[in-house]
């Protein structure tokens, strides 16, 4: 990395680490504020609008002074001071929706640790940052002071804000540590009496050095002495990260805890550069514990809580079968450990409750979402448990967690159970896009892309399960509505329903509403059947589920549209009859028999093909639906979208997500898009424990990086991997405009959300979040797709104009496209100005 490119990407992290040295101490309190009210509308929804923000991207951001005036429609909202109370909280209504700007003055530039709590994110000296809504208290976040005034814009979405500068940890003679841990927010297994402890765990780092790969590693002592060397990932300077670790020891007999010694390690230096003791509680084989595991998500080390089955141990070679796996899922703020914790031990089954990532995480969606389904497999494996008696439930969140898991993924379970439980986003008072009567209008498009966090349109695959509703029907959190709803749309037809209100009861009565008897019982009762030669699938996207048992949605017809398939096996007529909604190709089971399958789909009979059938027992088949009717296929393009690879935006960022930042634009293009990468990076360790491995452009080579997700950041003008990853895609995103084939939109103050297929790779993706110029930068800062129920299609385009308070809708995305399924762009666009298309 050549200096002066390093120091111009630093700006304002770290241009001022050395003038630091030999300076006092930094302790500040925040107690005097300037606040302003609402200056638009935000909620959980694509596009929001924000007069500050605007200023912010339009480069007319000035410092306010009491009483100055933001006009918002027309009306003035001013700026007031106030002050903190004596607990060094800001309280004020104004802050439900407001801003909060404090001044903080330096006599010298240095370091310090910025502690804030109540914020959705905040603006240090220009540079975004994420903030602490839900006062947890996890962020303890590097910043680089200035000599002179450093502002704090904090924005304030819960009425409250608290916020304190503190030092950072000193060396043996009194420098600032350039790397330390920051203490909180550990992620640690507990141990078993009696065994070795094998587990992974995580730690925080902060890095305020001005190397992005140092010579840094973390050694790991066990209490017997076990050494285990950690490698230390890419961390942004100024920034911080959750590092994966290992624990290991021998079993610990009698002991309540186990010791280790963590150390960050540098190769040039005798002593360590900062050191923690980790205690691991040790627990019975018996009673409830955390258990660790590395998510294949991001490679981050996640937990859940795990209530042992109080059955005996089966005798040497019982062939009775194994137990079976309740998966519960908590509710907002709670987290695995507090949901464990409200079960007693059942014999029939263990009880296992992820975490959703954090107690507020993704509403099990998204993330959330991937999280139970990595959870369940982990623990259905280590815990040899049946996969025919797994059932899913779960209380207010994880309520709505029960449907969203049982709609999507039915053939996961044999039953689930709701209690407390919202239905949808739609139904539970936010308000989700609406399409129109266009099919490919801008908002047919962003309201399809919503379409996964609809459970209703998934109803029908709730038909397999056994479901049982438990709501109060006193609750004043979640209505008893939401019950009566779904009651509604299930108690008619299905088969095997049950449903109980309590009488008098709240949200929350006790541990009985999640460890209901009659609802243990039911699960108790339900096993289910594989293979089942009668279906009725549907799924909104291959990528999410595309199927079960012996057939697969490989491809739509109409992205994220509701896609069916019902109908029947016959398996001694081998005879397979299919109805199908908006299905482009179907992947199916066939067994070489001694007699070829006939296949009817859609009511068109086509006729065995003993070429394909015989051929080596090829199986699976595959069946594209063309303008002559169906026909049998003998191969699939891995460059075509497939369940492993099919957008939209937010599936960038799995399969280990490399972040890699440009270098190339201008010393403003350069600082504004590392700011954005560091504050991704924070926020998707604060909303979901992730990482973002994040480097430079000058130091990625493709070779290095196989088979995982790669998101740009920058556009083909400012990031030097673009040539490599996207030279010869149709996607071209310069400082002029968006252009892909006959879509074009020009302006140098666009945004750009896309997801492509990465080269050579049938699973891979490639992400790119681009701004056309120094504006189109900013508007990407806080565009929020690590928040769940908020979604976005293959390719969105923003105009700055999003943010001007009054904007109806979704009237500042100037383009938005689902691409086809072989990645090029047919019908399913809108470009809302200077559009080609005809």
């Amino acid at each position: 990395m050549k200096p002066a490119i390093l120091l111009l990407l630093l700006i304002p992290f770290l241009n001022l680490v050395t003038a630091a040295a030999g300076s006092s101490p930094v302790v500040a309190d925040f107690d005097k504020y300037l606040v302003i009210d609402r200056v638009g509308e935000g909620g959980r929804r694509p596009v929001h609008t924000d007069a500050i923000e605007l200023s912010i991207v339009d480069g007319s951001w000035r410092t306010p002074e009491p009483g100055d005036a933001v006009m918002v429609e027309g009306i003035p909202r001013i700026w007031q001071g106030r002050t903190a109370g004596k607990n060094g909280w800001l309280e004020d209504e104004m802050l439900r929706g407001g801003y909060a700007l404090a001044i903080i003055e330096r006599e010298e530039a240095g370091p310090a640790i910025l502690e804030a709590r109540g914020h959705s994110m905040v603006y240090v000296n220009g540079a975004p940052r994420p903030g602490d809504p839900y006062a947890n208290g996890l962020l303890r976040l590097p910043v680089m002071l200035k000599a002179g005034p450093n502002e704090f814009l904090f924005s304030v979405g819960r009425g409250r804000v608290t916020a304190k500068l503190v030092d950072v940890p000193r060396d043996a003679v009194g420098e600032p540590k350039e790397f330390f841990f920051t203490g909180v927010d550990d992620t640690i297994p507990d141990a078993v009496a009696g065994l070795p402890i094998e587990a992974p765990a995580g730690i925080v780092v902060a890095n305020l050095s001005d190397q992005w790969t140092p010579n840094i590693s973390i050694l790991v002592t066990g209490p017997g002495g076990e050494k285990v060397p950690i490698g230390m990932p890419s961390i942004p300077p100024g920034s911080i990260r959750k590092v994966p670790i290992r624990l290991l020891a021998v079993s610990q007999p009698g002991a309540e805890t186990a010791e280790f010694k963590v150390e960050l390690i540098d190769s040039g230096s005798i002593e360590p550069l900062d050191t923690r003791i980790i205690s691991v509680k040790v627990v019975e084989p018996d009673q409830t514990r955390k258990v660790t595991f590395r998510s294949e998500i991001d490679d981050t080390v996640q937990f859940y809580g795990l209530v042992p089955s109080s059955a005996p141990p089966p005798a040497a070679g019982d062939p009775s079968g194994g137990l079976g796996l309740i998966l519960s899922l908590h509710g907002a703020g709670v987290d695995a450990r507090g949901q464990a914790g409200a079960y007693a031990p059942k014999e029939f089954a263990h009880i296992v409750t992820p975490n959703n990532r954090r107690p507020f995480g993704f509403d099990w969606e998204d993330w959330g979402r991937l999280d139970a389904l990595e959870v369940l497999e982990h623990a259905r494996r280590t815990l040899g448990t049946l996969p025919a008696r797994q059932w899913v439930t779960g209380h207010s969140m994880g309520g709505h967690g029960t449907w969203h898991a049982a709609a999507h993924h039915p053939d996961l379970f044999a039953a689930a159970a709701p209690s407390a439980g919202w239905i949808s986003f739609d139904t539970y008072g936010a308000t989700r896009v609406r399409g129109d009567d266009s099919p490919h209008s801008i908002a047919s498009i962003m309201a399809r892309a919503a379409n996964p966090s609809d459970t209703l349109l998934l109803k029908n695959n709730l038909d397999e399960l056994g479901i049982y509703v438990l709501h109060g029907d006193a609750d004043d959190n979640v209505p008893v509505d939401q019950a009566r709803t779904m009651r509604g749309h299930l108690g008619g037809f299905h088969p095997d329903f049950a449903y109980y209100e309590q009488p008098g009861a709240g949200h929350w009565w006790g541990n009985r509403c999640v460890d209901w008897p009659p609802l243990m019982d039911f699960l108790k009762s339900k096993s289910r059947t594989f293979e089942s030669d009668q279906i009725d699938f549907t799924t909104i996207s291959p990528g999410i589920n595309a199927g079960h048992d012996w057939f697969e949605i490989a491809q739509q017809q109409v992205a994220f549209a509701p896609s069916r398939v019902t109908g029947e096996r016959d398996r001694d007529a081998r005879r397979i009859e299919l109805d199908t909604e908006n299905v482009e190709r179907l992947r199916i089971e066939l067994d070489a028999g001694d007699r070829p399958w006939t296949m009817v789909l859609d009511g068109e009979v086509l006729p065995p093909n003993p070429r394909f059938d015989q051929m080596n027992g090829i199986t699976p088949a595959i069946f594209n639906r063309t303008a002559d009717g169906w026909r049998r296929a003998a191969l699939f393009g891995p460059r075509q979208k497939n369940p492993g690879r099919n957008g939209a935006f937010k599936d960038a960022f799995r399969r280990f997500p490399l972040v890699v930042v440009g270098t190339l634009g201008s010393e403003e293009e350069n600082r504004i898009t590392l700011a954005k990468a560091i504050h991704d990076a924070e926020t998707f360790l604060y909303r979901g424990n992730g990482a973002l491995d994040v480097i430079l452009d000058a130091d990625f080579d493709v070779e290095q990086h196989p088979r995982r997700n790669i998101v740009l950041y920058g556009n083909m003008e400012t990031n030097a991997a673009w040539p490599t990853l996207l030279g010869k895609d149709p996607l071209q995103i310069d400082r002029h405009g968006v252009r892909f084939e006959e879509l074009e939109v020009v302006g140098d103050d666009l945004a750009v959300l896309a997801i492509r297929p990465r080269p050579r790779w049938a699973s891979g993706s490639i992400g790119v979040v681009a701004g056309t110029g120094p504006q189109g930068f900013r508007l990407t800062e806080r565009i929020p797709y690590f928040r769940s129920g908020v979604h976005y299609p293959d390719l969105v385009v923003f105009g700055a104009e999003s943010l001007t308070p009054g904007t109806e809708g979704l009237d500042g995305i100037r383009a938005a496209a689902f691409f086809e399924n072989d990645w090029t762009l047919g019908d399913d666009f809108n470009v809302r100005e200077q559009s080609t298309k005809e």
